[in-house]
C-alpha cells in the first residue's frame, strides 16, 4: 500500500510538472542512459517543428546532430562528464529545428543515480531563450556603439546617481583631465574640484536646478585645471533619468573639450573689434570729406548770387555725394569679409540713385554698365564712387538739354597691358571709361581748372589712386582714367 501510495504522488507532481512546462512554452525530458531512449513532453511541433511521433524517435546520440556545429563539441563534452560524474548540466547552444533554422535553447537537466553510483536517469528541461539571446547581442551592439561614439567624438560620457555620485564614466577622460577614470569612480577625485575657482558657484548652481526641475536639462561651458594646471575650457550637457517606474532618478550627460572652438571664438571676436574699429575710422574719415564738401559748396554759393535755384541744385549735389559714400558702406557690411566690396554691384545700386535724383525716365537717357566682377577696398571704392557720381551728375544735368534722349555708358576693366604683368607686380591697373552721346564739353572750359566743384573733386581724386584722366570730345564727352590699385 506504501508503495502505490508514493507511486501515486510522483504521477501526480510528473503531471503538473508537465502541465507547467506547457504552459510556459519549455520541453520536458526524461531519458535513460542505459537505452538511450527519451520522452517528450511539451509543445513539441511548436519549439521543434516535429511531430510528437517524429521526435520521439530522436534519442541521445541523434540529439547529438540536433546541436549546431560550432556548439556541439562544447555542449557534448559537458554531458558526457554530467554522465560520468552525476553533476547537474546547463548548457546554451543553437538547436536545429525541422526545417533547418537554428534557435538559441538553454538546457538545465539533472542526473539520478542508482545503487552502484552510476547515473541511470536523465530529467531536463529545454527553453527557448532565443529572444533575449538577440536581445542580448542588440545591447551589445547598441553599448558598442555608444562607446564607439565616445571615442570618435573625444567627448567624455558619464552617470551620476541622485545624489552625484559618478556611476558610470567613459571616454576621453584622462586626455581632457588629465587623471584616469578610477581616480574619478573611486572618488578619490571630484570633477568639481578642477573646476576654475570662478566658475565653481554657477556650476554648483547648474547642478541644482537638475534637482529643482524635473526633466531638466542643463548645458554650461566652464574652465577646468587639468592635471599639468593647464585651463581647459569643456561643454557639459546634463539631462534628468527616471527608471521605469519613475520612483528614482539618475542623470545622464557629457564634457566636450571647446578650449580649440574657445580659443578660435576669442580671435575672431577680437578680430571682429578691431575690423570694426578700422570702419568706424573710415566713417569718421569719410564725414570729415563730406563735412570739406559741404564747406566748398557754401563758399561757392557765398562768392555768387544765392539764387533759390542753384541753393537746391547744391543741396541735392552734396546729398548725391553723401549717397555715393553711404551705399559703399552698405556694400561693405554686406559683404563677407567687410573689408572689399563688389563694385559693380556698387555701380548698379549708384546710377539707379542718381538717375532717380535727376527724375531721369529710362525712355529718355539710357545707362549702359560694362564692369567687370572686380572687389575694392573703401579707400579706392570711395573716391571711384565720387569720380563716378560726378561724371554722371554732369552728364544728365548739362548733356541732355530740351528732353532730347541719348546713352551714358560707364566701363570698368582691368587694363589689357597689366593682364600680361599681374605674375610679376603686386598693384593691379585699370581703365574707366565713363561716356556720353549728348551735345558735348563746352571749348570754352578747361575741365582741369574750372571753377567747377564737381570737376575740381573729380581731378582731385584721380591724383589721389595714382591716376590720370584724359576728355575725349568726339560725338558727346568722354573721359578716361587709367588708375592703379595696390594689391594686399
Amino acid at each position: 500500500m506504501e508503495g502505490d501510495f508514493y507511486k501515486e504522488n510522483i504521477e501526480k507532481i510528473e503531471k503538473r510538472f508537465f502541465s507547467i512546462a506547457e504552459m510556459t512554452g519549455q520541453l520536458i525530458f526524461d531519458g535513460d542512459v542505459q537505452t538511450g531512449k527519451i520522452e517528450w513532453s511539451g509543445p513539441i511541433e511548436e519549439f521543434t517543428g516535429y511531430t510528437q511521433e517524429e521526435f520521439n524517435k530522436i534519442d541521445f546520440v541523434a540529439c547529438k546532430e540536433l546541436i549546431h556545429p560550432e556548439d556541439r563539441e562544447r555542449v557534448w563534452c559537458s554531458l558526457e562528464n554530467s554522465l560520468n560524474t552525476g553533476e547537474k548540466f546547463e548548457q546554451k547552444f543553437r538547436f536545429r529545428k525541422k526545417d533547418g533554422n537554428y534557435i538559441y535553447v538553454e538546457d538545465s537537466s539533472v542526473f539520478l543515480k542508482g545503487k552502484n553510483d552510476c547515473v541511470y536517469r536523465g530529467i531536463g528541461l529545454l527553453k527557448n531563450i532565443t529572444e533575449n539571446k538577440y536581445a542580448q547581442e542588440k545591447l551589445k551592439v547598441s553599448e558598442e556603439h555608444i562607446l564607439k561614439y565616445l571615442q570618435n567624438f573625444r567627448g567624455i560620457g558619464f552617470e551620476l546617481d541622485n545624489n552625484f555620485n559618478l556611476m558610470l564614466l567613459h571616454g576621453a577622460v584622462e586626455e581632457i583631465t588629465g587623471h584616469r577614470n578610477e581616480e574619478f569612480l573611486s572618488g578619490k577625485i571630484k570633477l568639481v574640484q578642477l573646476v576654475y575657482p570662478e566658475d565653481q558657484i554657477n556650476f554648483l548652481e547648474n547642478r541644482k536646478k537638475l534637482n529643482i526641475t524635473p526633466n531638466s536639462l542643463t548645458e554650461q561651458e566652464y574652465r577646468i585645471l587639468n592635471r599639468n594646471g593647464n585651463i581647459v575650457w569643456v561643454f557639459e550637457s546634463i539631462h534628468v533619468v527616471h527608471d521605469i517606474n519613475k520612483a528614482n532618478q539618475f542623470y545622464q550627460g557629457f564634457i566636450q573639450d571647446v578650449t580649440e572652438q574657445k580659443i578660435a571664438k576669442e580671435a575672431i571676436d577680437k578680430a571682429e573689434k578691431l575690423r570694426k574699429k578700422e570702419i568706424h575710422h573710415r566713417i569718421k574719415n569719410n564725414l570729415q570729406v563730406i563735412s570739406s564738401l559741404l564747406e566748398l559748396e557754401c563758399e561757392n554759393l557765398l562768392s555768387g548770387d544765392l539764387e533759390r535755384e542753384k541753393v537746391i541744385e547744391a543741396f541735392r549735389e552734396s546729398n548725391n555725394r553723401i549717397i555715393s559714400m553711404s551705399i559703399i558702406h552698405e556694400e561693405l557690411y554686406n559683404s563677407k569679409d567687410m573689408e572689399t566690396i563688389n563694385f559693380a554691384s556698387y555701380l548698379k545700386e549708384l546710377t539707379d540713385d542718381l538717375f532717380k535724383s535727376y527724375k531721369v525716365g529710362s525712355s529718355d537717357i539710357q545707362l549702359l554698365l560694362d564692369v567687370d566682377d572686380i572687389f575694392f577696398e573703401m579707400d579706392n571704392a570711395i573716391p571711384l564712387g565720387i569720380i563716378i557720381n560726378e561724371l554722371v551728375s554732369n552728364s544728365l544735368k548739362y548733356s541732355f538739354q530740351e528732353g532730347r534722349s541719348g546713352k551714358i555708358q560707364i566701363k570698368l576693366h582691368r587694363d589689357v597691358n597689366d593682364k600680361k604683368k599681374r605674375l610679376v607686380t603686386p598693384n593691379r591697373n585699370f581703365m574707366l571709361i565713363v561716356e556720353d552721346n549728348g551735345i558735348g564739353f563746352p571749348d570754352s572750359i578747361d575741365f582741369r581748372n574750372t571753377s567747377s566743384l564737381g570737376l575740381q573733386l573729380v581731378n582731385t581724386l584721380v591724383d589721389q589712386i595714382n591716376g590720370d584722366i584724359e576728355l575725349i570730345k568726339d560725338s558727346g564727352t568722354k573721359y578716361n582714367i587709367r588708375f592703379t590699385d595696390s594689391c594686399t
